[in-house]
């Protein structure tokens, strides 16, 4: 009864979007041609992960793993609102986890959330943007981030 009892807790536990330490945030596709960086933002820092490495380490036992440097003060700048616009439909919608594939041709939004007790790891898929009906804040939150990461670059 107590595995049952914590299974439910633990499921029904969320992140807390107002009080978040990161967000990690990123844009894999599979064309050859595209290079990635995947970014984490804290409230006063942001730090690039150029080792293009997510998309074949979400699919280990050990997981992708952040590593970054730090970036300058002016590329924090572009994108220091982001984790003050999370929408709170990313929490209730089921979306996919780093763990799963989409169809053959990725086009993948990454996104981690963590609050300082939890961590929420997420896909969102550009086929799954234009064929299925998620919520504005959703779609929105993807082309903002599609819009930071064009300026970071």
């Amino acid at each position: 009864m107590y595995k049952w009892l914590n299974k439910f807790f633990k499921k029904n536990q969320k992140v807390n979007l107002q009080n978040l330490e990161y967000l990690i945030f990123g844009r894999f596709t599979d064309n050859d041609y595209d290079s990635y960086k995947i970014y984490k933002l804290t409230h006063t820092e942001l730090f690039v992960d150029n080792r293009e490495i997510w998309h074949s380490k979400r699919q280990t036992k050990e997981g992708y793993t952040f590593e970054g440097e730090l970036m300058l003060e002016r590329k924090f700048k572009i994108a220091k609102n982001l984790i003050n616009q999370v929408p709170d439909d990313i929490l209730d919608k089921n979306l996919n986890g780093f763990y799963t594939t989409g169809n053959k041709n990725e086009d993948q939004l990454v996104v981690v959330l963590f609050d300082g007790n939890f961590k929420k790891e997420i896909t969102i898929n550009d086929y799954v943007v234009k064929t299925e009906n998620l919520p504005n804040g959703l779609k929105n939150f993807r082309l903002l981030i599609e819009r930071k990461l064009k300026e970071l670059n």
